[in-house]
């Protein structure tokens, strides 16, 4: 006969948290329906990539800086959608010709791109700029006047 103090738990109390958390995971994945759109969600773009670009998101007082590492990407093959609050970068990053693929180092990706960002709050698409240089993607994404912070003055009586 086993006997439990206060100093000890019941065998099975951690794992019943690791199984409640990964159920937790799959419901995020295969249950979409549970988010408003564009809060965050699953994603609902499944293409399969064959990298990830880094990303940095900075927000400014008139919206937010994207700036993305794209190295090898003709801008031209960049396709950005943005669905409300949700912004999307598409490529491709082809192979080099001729390029010898049975060297003993292979770090460098080739291939499909594909990354999903939530945008902390809603922007101006109309007033949306990107630009590529030297391998970075800049994206501007100025707030809706809405979401842009205001003053309030106060007088005194």
């Amino acid at each position: 006969m086993a006997r439990f103090g206060p100093w000890r738990r019941e065998f099975s109390a951690p794992l019943s948290v690791l199984q409640s958390e990964l159920n937790k995971i799959f419901d995020d994945i295969w249950n979409p329906a549970r988010y408003p759109a564009g809060q965050g969600g699953a994603p609902v773009d499944l293409e399969p990539a064959s990298w990830v670009p880094a990303i940095d998101l900075v927000e400014t007082p008139d919206g937010y800086v994207l700036t993305a590492e794209v190295p090898g990407v003709d801008p031209g093959s960049i396709d950005l959608s943005l669905t409300g609050n949700t912004l999307n970068i598409r490529g491709l990053k082809p192979a080099e010709d001729g390029q010898d693929l049975t060297g003993s180092v292979l770090e460098r990706r080739f291939g499909p791109f594909y990354r999903q960002v939530v945008l902390p709050g809603e922007v101006d698409f109309e007033a949306t700029q990107a630009e590529a240089r030297l391998g970075v993607l800049k994206i501007k994404l100025p707030k809706h006047q809405q979401a842009k912070p205001r003053t309030i003055p106060v007088q005194s009586a």
